[in-house]
């Protein structure tokens, strides 16, 4: 009775379970590109915790796996200083993974396609294409395995340090209930809260255009896009892939990009690889052959979705549908460099606001908005004081927030590129006339800034035009094409 007692005792005075929250946290130059963790937690202390966690597991796997640095694992035994059986666990699990992969892709995936991105970068250089004997050269070296062929795991390295970073946190923060962990673009979640995950359009490069798919799942998964849309070389005014299908020694050209859904980043992001090599047919074969694995395709002639693709595609796009020929690129284009800052000092991403003025002043459209919406942000968007004035002006008129509709993560330093479609925020088209572009920027212990320009929008198309930049955004620059609508199309 006792016992019974005391364990009733213990169900009653029982503290209620913690909520947890979500914590956003951000950081540059993590495997050369940005990180970013979503951590739900019960507190900002057990967030901090398993952001370190995270930054610590990629540094050492970065000490393993980096083929820049000559004194990581990697590069010591790819020189001859480290035997095979002298290896670490993590190291001959991603070689394995990139043999199954090879085997499983029929060669499409090759961690020795190294040796024709080499041919192909120092050919750039001299402005010429590499010669039909020298990519048959090159391919004839990487079937026959020869020595002193290059190699790189860069296919698949980064899911692998996505998938450790899981691991651990797993394990040294029980308490931690759900993560996402995104670098470069290539993301994995564990958890069961709903989770939003967005594929990007390949033909439409601007910040603000609308995403090509969005999944959305409460199951753990993992999810990699691969394409040389962006990446590649440029020889004789021509855009070559930097994905070279090692098999040929050419570029591929059919697949503008490839994502993957699996279980694991690892066999995501080397599975968007492979698929970006395949051609259509041979990749949706390969994909729909495994369990567990599904893809979204966006060709040269349509956009393809394996059986099971568990994300729902844009408004405007369907299976099969015919991708056009050229990105959109009529409206008022806008380009913008977030600087980069001297100090070497961590620093806080800047808030940026890109908009557009009538000539009362009103703003008729938000294209960017960049600011940290939870705690403690809200209190220091109004940093960017011009937008956040002008908005509570338009808060009243059109009574839709722009918070939470249009805003997006703080991005860091870098080249983006946002779109003003024509149409004001509430959808209208934007009347013919004079507007003010704005594009202001914030940075918590940096500067404030803004630059302000006066641009006539209407039937007759504005070319490219440089604006002033300033110690936030560096260069600037805008170009308008019209937009054909009711008030531009001829008349029949």
């Amino acid at each position: 009775m006792k016992c019974l007692f005391s364990c009733g005792l213990l169900l009653v005075i029982a503290a209620p379970p913690v909520v947890a929250e979500e914590f956003v946290l951000h950081h540059e130059h993590v495997l050369g590109t940005s990180l970013e963790l979503r951590v739900e937690a019960p507190s900002r202390e057990l967030a901090a915790a398993a952001e370190r966690c995270a930054l610590d597991t990629i540094d050492r796997l970065d000490q393993t796996l980096s083929e820049y640095r000559s004194d990581s694992e990697f590069s010591r035994w790819r020189a001859g200083r480290l035997r095979q059986d002298e290896l670490s666990e993590e190291l001959k699990q991603v070689m394995a993974a990139a043999e199954f992969w090879r085997l499983r892709s029929r060669g499409a995936f090759e961690p020795r396609v190294e040796e024709l991105t080499c041919l192909w970068k120092n050919a750039a250089a001299e402005s010429r294409i590499p010669t039909s004997l020298e990519r048959r050269e090159a391919v004839d070296r990487i079937q026959s395995d020869a020595d002193g062929v290059r190699l790189s795991f860069n296919g698949l390295a980064k899911g692998f340090i996505i998938d450790e970073v899981c691991d651990v946190i797993r394990e040294q923060c029980p308490k931690v209930t759900g993560l996402v962990v995104n670098i470069g673009g290539d993301i994995r979640r564990t958890g069961s809260s709903p989770v939003k995950l967005v594929v990007a359009d390949p033909r439409d490069a601007t910040v603000n255009a609308a995403p090509l798919a969005v999944v959305d799942s409460r199951e753990p998964l993992a999810l990699a896009t691969s394409g040389g849309y962006r990446r590649g070389f440029q020889i004789q005014g021509h855009h070559y892939s930097h994905l070279i299908d090692p098999r040929t020694g050419l570029p591929q050209s059919m697949v503008l990009s490839a994502s993957v859904v699996a279980a694991s980043a690892i066999d995501a992001d080397a599975a968007a690889t492979a698929l970006s090599i395949m051609g259509p047919q041979e990749g949706m074969a390969l994909v729909e052959s495994m369990d567990g694995v599904d893809c979204l395709l966006v060709t040269q002639s349509g956009i393809l979705t394996s059986t099971n693709w568990p994300g729902e595609l844009g408004q405007d796009e369907g299976a099969g549908k015919k991708a056009p020929a050229a990105g959109k690129d009529s409206g008022l284009l806008v380009e913008f460099t977030l600087n980069r800052p001297k100090s070497r000092r961590r620093y806080r991403r800047p808030y940026v606001a890109v908009w557009l003025e009538d000539v009362d002043g009103f703003p008729v459209k938000t294209a960017v908005l960049w600011i940290q919406t939870e705690q403690p942000g809200p209190r220091w968007h109004r940093d960017l004081t011009r937008w956040y004035r002008n908005d509570r002006l338009r808060l009243l008129v059109e009574k839709k927030k722009m918070i939470g509709t249009v805003s997006g993560a703080t991005r860091g330093p870098g080249d983006y590129k946002a779109r003003f479609d024509g149409t004001d925020n509430t959808g209208k088209q934007l009347k013919p006339g004079k507007y003010t572009l704005c594009i202001e920027a914030a940075r918590e212990h940096g500067t404030y800034q803004i630059i302000r320009k006066s641009v006539s929008i209407g039937g007759d198309p504005i070319e490219r035009t440089e604006l002033k930049g300033n110690t936030e955004v560096s260069r600037a620059a805008f170009k308008w094409v019209p937009v054909e609508s009711k008030e531009t199309k001829p008349k029949q």
